[in-house]
Parts: structure tokens; C-alpha cells; sequence
């Protein structure tokens, strides 16, 4: 029986192989960030609708969604329900927030992706953040959340995207991944965007350039 020992040259192969394995990998989920991208959606996509809060508080113009709220929390979302699916929009808030809303089963159940810039009015927003949330009976549970180094090379408007692959949820600022989560609790919702506004620290958003199935 013949028994087989590594040569140097076969340990590098492996090297080889399993280093192009794991780039491979890499590529692959990159990919399913654009896998169901389309063109852009100028302006409020075709069947959406308020989830929650008023009508009055959504308007379009030059293919970019405005959004105000002194109210509380208003949702525009779709009317189809969505499992698997890339949402993503380049957004901008002077004074709050702009933020993504996915696997909503209504307005108090579902996912949220709450983007504050640095520098606005709201003490807690000052150094910006991004946050992954879990909304369940209208209470919010933060799964993870993130104010590292790619706050300090933002600029006035920036792209936040969702991809949900079954659990795995994977959250990016600017094109690049700032946390993965894994949750079990939605597994298909409505999509759509959110933003929250009080008397005190209101709300006004713009959202653009919104990719979706």
C-alpha cells in the first residue's frame, strides 16, 4: 500500500487553493449585496404606501423622496412582502435621522436600520451612528450597532444597503460592511424607509437612488 507524504510544494497548493477558496467566498457574498439590484427608483416606487404615521408626511420631487416628521415614527413601505432581497438608498438628514425599514410585519413588528449622521441637533446622534433594531410590539431591541472610523470620511448624503439571506442579516455604510447579524425572528416582511421626528429634535430626510427586487 502506498502511503503519501506532503511535499513543500504540495503544502503551497493547499495554500494556494484554499486562499482562492477563501476569495471566492468573499466574492460570493459581495455578490448577493447586487444580485437582485435593479435600476434605481426615482421618487416613491410604484404600490408603496405609509405603513405607519401620515401620508402628509412623505412627498416627492426630482426623484428624491423628502421625508418630515414631528409626530414620532412614520414608515413608507412596500405592499409586497419580501424574504430574501438587497434594499439599499443613498440618504441624508440634516437633523435626525434617515433610516431603512425591512421584514415589517406592521408597523410595530419588524426590522429597522437606523442611520443618524454625525453632527445633528440630537445629542445622541453627534458622533453618527448605524444601528441594527428588532421591533416587536412597538419596542425596540438594538441588535448591533456601529460609530467606527467610516463616519470620519462621510459626506453630506450616504448609501445605506440591507441584504437578508434567510437569519443572516448583513448591514453597509458606503459600500462597506460595518456588522452582521443573525435573527431568527422575521423571516419575511414588507421593505421600505423610516425616519423618526419629535417637537423637540424633528425629523427631515431625503431618500434616493432606492435599489429593491
Amino acid at each position: 500500500m502506498k502511503t503519501f507524504t506532503f511535499t513543500s510544494w504540495t503544502k503551497t497548493r493547499i495554500v494556494v487553493l484554499a486562499g482562492a477558496c477563501a476569495l471566492l467566498a468573499g466574492a460570493a457574498t459581495e455578490a448577493l449585496f447586487y444580485l437582485y439590484a435593479k435600476i434605481p427608483v426615482q421618487g416613491i416606487p410604484k404600490g408603496w404606501s405609509v405603513l405607519d404615521g401620515d401620508v402628509d408626511q412623505w412627498d416627492s420631487a426630482d426623484g428624491k423622496i423628502q421625508a418630515h416628521s414631528t409626530t414620532g415614527e412614520t414608515i413608507l413601505a412596500s405592499t409586497r412582502e419580501y424574504r430574501n432581497f438587497t434594499l439599499a438608498a443613498r440618504v441624508s438628514s440634516t437633523n435626525r435621522e434617515a433610516s431603512l425599514a425591512f421584514r415589517m410585519q406592521d408597523g410595530d413588528n419588524g426590522y429597522l436600520v437606523l442611520f443618524g449622521p454625525p453632527g445633528t441637533p440630537c445629542p445622541w446622534n453627534e458622533s453618527g451612528f448605524i444601528a441594527l433594531v428588532r421591533k416587536t410590539g412597538g419596542q425596540e431591541i438594538t441588535l448591533k450597532s456601529y460609530q467606527g472610523r467610516v463616519f470620519s470620511a462621510l459626506h453630506p448624503s450616504s448609501r445605506i444597503a440591507v441584504n437578508a439571506q434567510g437569519p443572516r442579516l448583513t448591514v453597509r455604510l458606503n459600500d462597506v460592511t460595518v456588522f452582521r447579524v443573525t435573527d431568527t425572528n422575521y423571516h419575511s416582511g414588507f421593505i421600505g424607509l423610516r425616519i423618526f421626528g419629535t417637537g423637540d429634535y424633528p425629523c427631515d430626510a431625503t431618500f434616493s437612488e432606492i435599489t429593491f427586487p
